[in-house]
């Protein structure tokens, strides 16, 4: 089992922050299905910069829109599995149904690679957007993804810990630490931009890139931030 989670888009991340992903797709068996949300022409719009960031594969990529998509038969026959980023809570509304599909698949040894949005619903408690928490904003508004208060939801259940992206470059981190604060989420997890978690089959923590983690624990009277870098 291989899982990376980068906390930008293909335009915000270098090859060699997904070089763990790359690598764990050497000898696979199968394509690599990339799940884009959207119907089939937009999924196909928005795959270019996915597809060349992915270029060094030798395994045949496939774009599966989310929107009518072979969604399923295609996770169940990949090599390999990429989630697109985008839209968090249009992700979530399509792959919750392949929730427990997608766990098998992965905790079986098949590779993920979430970008984004594809880091945010690899969590149990997946964090879908907002910028305000009890009225009060926590990040801005232009990465709420349309919600205004705080959401979670059961997400993909691949890693335990919440997942926010495009810490430091977005300003998201300070909504995860309140997240954290208010009890809305358990241990949770900021990933700046050309920046991958990378979780190997033993459980063990990495990370690539030219950013780093920021680690948000809940502790006595209030959180804990720590940072990790490559």
């Amino acid at each position: 089992m291989s899982i990376v989670l980068a906390g930008g888009g293909p335009t915000s991340t270098r090859p060699t922050t997904i070089a763990p992903f790359l690598d764990a797709c050497e000898g696979i068996t199968g394509h690599v299905a990339m799940l884009n949300a959207g119907t089939a022409e937009i999924a196909a719009q928005f795959a270019w910069d996915y597809l060349e960031l992915l270029e060094p594969l030798e395994a045949d990529v496939r774009v599966v829109p989310l929107d009518g998509g072979p969604v399923a038969e295609e996770i169940r026959t990949a090599g390999a599995i990429v989630v697109a980023g985008g839209p968090t809570p249009q992700y979530m509304d399509s792959l919750h149904p392949h929730a427990d599909l997608l766990r098998e698949r992965v905790s079986g040894g098949v590779p993920y690679l979430g970008f984004s949005a594809g880091a945010a619903v690899a969590s149990a408690n997946a964090q879908v957007g907002g910028y305000r928490l009890g009225g009060f904003e926590v990040s801005p508004q232009e990465w709420s993804e349309g919600l205004d208060e705080l959401t979670f939801r059961p997400g993909l259940g691949l890693v335990p810990w919440s997942v926010d992206a495009h810490a430091a470059q977005a300003g998201t981190l300070g909504r995860i630490v309140r997240a954290v604060e208010a009890g809305l989420c358990g241990d949770a997890v900021a990933i700046d931009e050309d920046t991958a978690l990378v979780k190997a089959t033993d459980g063990s923590v990495s990370v690539t890139g030219s950013g780093q983690l920021w680690w948000v624990r809940a502790s006595r009277g209030g959180v804990q931030v720590s940072t990790q870098r490559p």
